[in-house]
């Protein structure tokens, strides 16, 4: 009988010290995971989702949940401004920094839906151009994407992907009159009479040259469109296209590039085992544009916080010495609260400390 009561209250101390475990994980906070990490991660804001750097570098722009508001911080004064408070709106998705300076918009209807934040996400979204001069007038461009579109980092060269994202156009912003709109339009890759479960998101073009297009290839069945993804590059002038990473049963988005087009920065889930892939279990890693498919992680999230974290929309500034990213959930895509930064010159550093 002793024996039953002590192993009762043994099996009662580890239930209690098991939930008090999870209490203590689900409690976490950026800032107490953080003093976990190592020293070349430090966090920007504990809030908003989906960076992107300015032309110099020098603030962040984000959206404060994934259909909401645009803000910038800046990178040295820690200093937040709202940029899109003056004019009403149904919810942005997407904010991208044209070369000038200038804000690309991806908006969804007038309407915004409580219920259904994201239901314009693969509906249409609308191309609009907020410029410095007249930063609470968005111009619409009279063209619509599904997913984000992609930017040139040193000419106005755009490129978006069409509704039920089979095909992907290019063109120009130009100004006339102070005005912005688009010019030479033309339809570049269409997987249009493939299979219905064929998918494509376009991410950036590849600098410096802007000849070649990096977008997402995604493909799939009826219950998942998106199961297996790889990085895929299209040559504008040679028509050519070239596979960059090629692990089947993986997901391998493409994200943000280095200034020198050597490298890009993509969210996988390959360090997962087969059961733990296309669950939102990504991190960052390196991806070298060589078409070898040499790639290097460059965070652990997804297994250091297994089942709660992941480490994804990464962005590269125009030095590529510094990377943003997402501190992001592992229960859908884009989703997460706060922004870290990566020192690169800080994570060299640190691979060969002795001491690591």
């Amino acid at each position: 009988m002793s024996n039953l009561i002590t192993l009762k209250k043994g099996i009662l101390i580890g239930t209690l010290f098991l939930l008090q475990f999870v209490n203590q994980a689900n409690a976490q906070t950026i800032e107490s995971l953080i003093e976990e990490l190592p020293p070349y991660f430090s966090i920007l804001t504990t809030w908003g989702v989906r960076p992107e750097w300015d032309e110099k570098s020098e603030n962040i722009y984000f959206l404060n949940k994934l259909v909401g508001d645009v803000f910038k911080i800046n990178i040295a004064t820690k200093e937040v401004s709202q940029v899109t408070s003056g004019f009403y709106h149904g919810g942005i998705h997407r904010v991208l920094c044209l070369s000038n300076g200038d804000l690309l918009l991806a908006m969804g209807s007038n309407i915004f839906d409580a219920n259904d934040p994201e239901k314009d996400r693969h509906a249409g979204l609308g191309l609009y151009v907020l410029t410095k001069d007249k930063p609470n007038t968005p111009f619409p461009l009279n063209a619509f994407c599904d997913e984000g579109p992609a930017v040139s980092k040193n000419s106005m060269k755009i490129a978006w992907t069409l509704q039920g994202q089979r095909e992907i156009k290019t063109g120009e912003i130009i100004y006339e009159g102070g005005i912005p709109h688009l010019k030479d339009v033309q339809t570049v890759i269409s997987y249009k009479d493939s299979s219905a479960y064929v998918r494509l998101e376009t991410q950036d073009f590849r600098p410096p040259l802007n000849e070649e297009l990096i977008y997402t290839h995604y493909w799939g069945d009826a219950r998942d469109q998106y199961y297996n993804s790889q990085v895929f590059g299209f040559n504008l002038k040679t028509k050519e296209t070239t596979k960059y990473t090629d692990l089947p049963k993986s997901y391998n988005e493409a994200e943000g590039i280095f200034p020198d087009g050597k490298y890009m920065v993509i969210e996988s889930d390959r360090h997962q085992p087969m059961e733990e892939r296309n669950k939102y279990k990504l991190d960052i890693y390196k991806l070298k544009l060589d078409g070898s498919g040499e790639v290097e992680r460059l965070a652990d999230f997804s297994t250091r916080y297994f089942n709660k974290i992941k480490s994804d929309n990464p962005v590269v500034n125009k030095h590529g010495n510094i990377i943003a990213h997402q501190f992001g959930y592992q229960k859908g895509a884009g989703d997460g609260r706060g922004i870290f930064l990566l020192d690169l010159e800080g994570y060299e550093k640190f691979k060969k400390s002795p001491e690591k």
